[in-house]
């Protein structure tokens, strides 16, 4: 048995755009998409440092990066 659901199947999906029309500003183009340098993350390393702005604080001043 065959049940029809409100109607006919859905049309095709719209194409992407590669513009952002604004309303009476014009257009913007996206952008593309680039292969970027990322850092070597098997070689950690560590930051000691102090807080900015700790003022009279008796503990917890400092910071340790992991």
């Amino acid at each position: 048995m065959k049940v029809k659901f409100q109607g006919a199947p859905a049309g095709a999906a719209p194409k992407p755009s590669k513009v952002a029309v604004v309303e009476r500003q014009g257009s913007v183009p996206y952008a593309s998409l680039d292969n970027m340098a990322t850092p070597n993350t098997s070689r950690g390393s560590r930051t000691v440092g102090q807080k900015r702005g700790m003022g009279a604080a008796e503990r917890g001043g400092r910071y340790v990066s992991v």
